[in-house]
């Protein structure tokens, strides 16, 4: 973008207008699909870059981190190494417009340019941030930059993972800085921006990591935080020292000094303001092949990339990297955890279990929900998961576990009440089915919803098996077996959720088992679709049964499936007092509770005192405390049957 003069840069606009067009086309379709939801940090190579050195210290790869970023950070870097920072020039929407912001403080000539000691101590701003960045990505495995980046707050409209203030700062500093300061965010506040420069000091940032796995190969148990300050600090102190990479970017634009006229207009043609007409070949830091310079000069050839006439080398090498970048990521799949706790001996010997379609491992923390889960089960070291394919590995010891034994442990039973049968009802029938492809509790509500379209069909239950064993409960005034099988088939369902319908596809196979219908009644259908609720707490173990009393009191909403998750909820809450020592659920005329107590230490009205709380008191595994509300409701009192 010029100040002063009109560059044109066909090839430059072209990926600058399209990179607005492809964000406008997200922004409009996430208006009209409702199915539509934009990741708009997906190809952005600074997160990819977080996410790398997120994964590579805790191992892990968080929901908000993809191999799109991670590749995008990878052809980054090849990228700076080679071309100089093209991602800066060609493509990232925050730079284009605050050369935008720049043009609009030259024509009301409110814009400088700083140079000298102001120039080189706000470069320090940039590093302070990549660290903070880099610091509470790494530790919380979540993408830092999300808070304040003014890119994604303004195109996600200020999504939850946006910090309010810290992105109104951004982004007033964005828009007010460029006007009056020529490229104020990409020269002293941007993170990509220091990595970038910092990669241009390849060597530096080569050696710092050597020396940090040296260290560590001898044995020095040194955090990355170490290096990460090191090449921070370093990486200012070059910027601001030298104004220029080192060794790379392996492309610069060169002057034939023998040709060249001194009109000084590729200087007024330069976004970022260097001074081009007084040196040989353009070294510095800010300079990113942008080609600006090259299209205004009126004297062919003197200014080129390399001494060669070709300026349409850095807007193809941008596209042949974002190929490159969408071809890797396409290919390549990344852990998003890879979790090892079995000695060395037994991780060289162990088997690999693989299963795919496991659409409940669908991002980081129902990762660790599955490792935890694998790591309770004997003779499994190690698991591995990868939620863009919904697959899952899982290391065994074959001596003592079986590929069965894994299946099971995977596998979620389920007993879903869709409607309850009316007072009229005398009976329900039970169809027994065999149901392929019913692989984890996410496949289990998409088969609910298949069934809960059907009015005559009143729940469901299953049982671990290949083909997944199933029985359905239903009314056989109102439907029949061949109906059941043929909606189980669909190949697409469609449901609404919180005012939103969504589409899905689905592939059940569904096999009648027997022709034969079993009939039971509607208090029979209550009983068998009870999912019972039992923990213990508070050393339970360690009292004799004759220290122990059982208070017992009616629970109807022990029924309700979508409470049980908040079980876990009231058992943290009552586990406060020592005197409670376990809680349980079970059905008889209807659903019940019971508070398992130490005898003569607290009254039953004491307990369910604390039972009717309007808010929970929760301990989480952190070591923090808080408060959620209570979504238990007990009708009345119970008593002592212990």
């Amino acid at each position: 973008m010029a100040y002063g003069i009109k560059v044109k840069n066909v090839l430059r606009k072209t990926l600058q207008w399209g990179t607005f067009g492809l964000l406008a086309y997200m922004v409009v379709r996430w208006w009209v699909d409702p199915n539509y939801l934009p990741d708009f940090e997906a190809f952005c190579p600074f997160g990819g870059l977080q996410a790398f050195n997120s994964f590579l210290v805790n191992n892990s790869l968080a929901c908000t981190m993809t191999e799109m970023q991670i590749f995008m950070g990878v052809v980054l870097f090849v990228g700076v190494l080679l071309f100089s920072k093209l991602f800066c020039s060609f493509i990232c929407p925050i730079g284009t417009f605050t050369e935008w912001m720049a043009k609009l403080g030259a024509k009301f000539k409110v814009l400088i340019t700083l140079k000298g000691l102001p120039d080189k101590l706000l470069r320090g701003l940039k590093y302070a941030l990549l660290f903070v960045t880099v610091y509470f990505t790494t530790t919380s495995s979540e993408l830092f930059c999300k808070e304040y980046d003014p890119f994604y707050a303004i195109f996600t409209g200020f999504g939850h993972d946006v910090y309010l203030w810290y992105a109104l700062a951004a982004i007033l500093l964005t828009v007010v800085g460029s006007i009056f300061i020529r490229q104020f965010w990409c020269k002293y506040l941007c993170p990509l921006g220091a990595i970038s420069n910092i990669f241009s000091n390849g060597v530096m940032f080569a050696g710092v990591l050597a020396l940090f796995f040296l260290l560590r190969w001898f044995g020095l148990e040194i955090s990355w935080l170490w290096p990460a300050g090191v090449i921070s600090v370093l990486g200012f102190v070059l910027e601001s020292w030298r104004l220029e990479g080192w060794i790379f970017p392996v492309s610069k634009i060169t002057r034939n000094e023998s040709s060249c006229t001194n009109c000084a207009i590729c200087d007024l043609a330069c976004p970022m303001g260097l001074d081009i007409a007084t040196v040989d070949t353009v070294k510095h830091i800010d300079c990113h092949l942008c080609g600006d310079c090259l299209e205004v000069c009126p004297v062919e050839d003197t200014l080129q990339i390399n001494k060669k006439n070709i300026r349409w080398m850095p807007a193809a090498a941008t596209v042949a990297l974002i190929a490159i970048g969408l071809f890797l990521a396409s290919t390549i799949e990344l852990p998003t955890i890879n979790m090892k706790w079995g000695n060395e001996q037994q991780l060289e010997t162990a088997s690999v279990f693989s299963q795919s379609g496991l659409k409940s491992v669908k991002c980081y923390g129902s990762s660790m929900s599955f490792a935890s889960k694998m790591r309770r089960l004997k003779g499994v070291v190690g698991v591995e998961t990868f939620v863009q394919s919904h697959t899952v590995k899982v290391f065994y010891d074959s001596s003592k576990l079986k590929p069965a034994s894994i299946q099971k442990a995977i596998f979620t039973p389920s007993r879903t009440i869709l409607r309850r049968p009316g007072k009229e009802m005398v009976s329900l029938s039970v169809l027994k089915m065999g149901i392929g492809n019913l692989f984890d509790s996410y496949y289990n509500f998409y088969f609910s919803r298949l069934l809960a379209q059907m009015k005559g069909v009143y729940g469901f239950s299953t049982t671990f098996g290949e083909p997944v064993p199933a029985k359905i409960y239903f009314d056989a005034d109102k439907t029949n077996p061949a109906e059941i099988k043929a909606a189980l088939e669909q190949r697409e369902l469609t449901y609404s959720s919180r005012g939103k319908e969504t589409t899905v596809e689905v592939d059940f196979e569904a096999h009648i088992l027997s022709d034969s219908l079993a009939q039971i009644s509607p208090q029979e259908f209550a009983v068998n679709m009870f999912a019972p609720f039992n923990q213990a707490f508070n050393g339970y173990k360690k009292y004799m049964p004759d220290e122990i009393s059982v208070y017992e009191l009616p629970m109807p909403q022990a029924a309700n499936p979508k409470l049980r998750r908040s079980f876990s909820y009231l058992v943290s809450h009552i586990s406060t007092d020592d005197n409670l020592l376990r809680f349980q659920t079970l059905y008889k005329d209807g659903p019940y509770a019971r508070v398992f107590f130490v005898k003569g230490k607290i009254s039953p009205d004491s307990i369910y005192a604390t039972l009717q709380k309007p808010m929970l008191t929760v301990h989480y595994s952190n070591g923090k405390t808080g408060q959620v509300k209570n979504p238990f409701k007990f009708p009345r009192k119970g008593k002592i049957i212990q």
